[in-house]
């Protein structure tokens, strides 16, 4: 894969009000917690994202490995599945569920994997 996935496109997914685009950082709700103010920011020139009030930062990956579990290869999965190219959008079915599972199995080097599930597409981790 040569470029990352578009973060806007997870953030409208996980039901923020992503701003307008623009040079250099944008004031953004955090869509990780309760927020009434916007404590976050998002680059759409570095496409990362930062929240002052609970610390939830990173890339898209990092945001989907935190929000929906699993590890970094599932990330990518997760994000192909909701913005195919990186930069259409998000499609409006999301065909495969929506996270990643928590459950964990055992592979064959002795450490965990993760599966896809469907959940609620509202539930965040605590």
């Amino acid at each position: 894969m040569d470029a990352k996935h578009n973060i806007a496109d997870y953030l409208e997914y996980v039901g923020a009000a992503v701003p307008a685009r623009g040079y250099g950082w944008r004031k953004i709700k955090c869509p990780f917690h309760a927020d009434s103010h916007a404590s976050a920011g998002v680059n759409f020139d570095e496409n990362r994202f930062k929240c002052h009030a609970c610390g939830v930062g990173g890339d898209v990956y990092d945001l989907i490995m935190y929000k929906e579990g699993g590890n970094y290869r599932e990330a990518v999965k997760f994000a192909e599945a909701i913005s195919p190219t990186g930069d259409t959008g998000i499609r409006q079915a999301h065909s495969s569920g929506s996270g990643l599972s928590r459950g964990s199995r055992a592979n064959s080097s002795g450490s965990q994997s993760f599966s896809f599930r469907r959940s609620e597409r509202g539930s965040s981790r605590s």
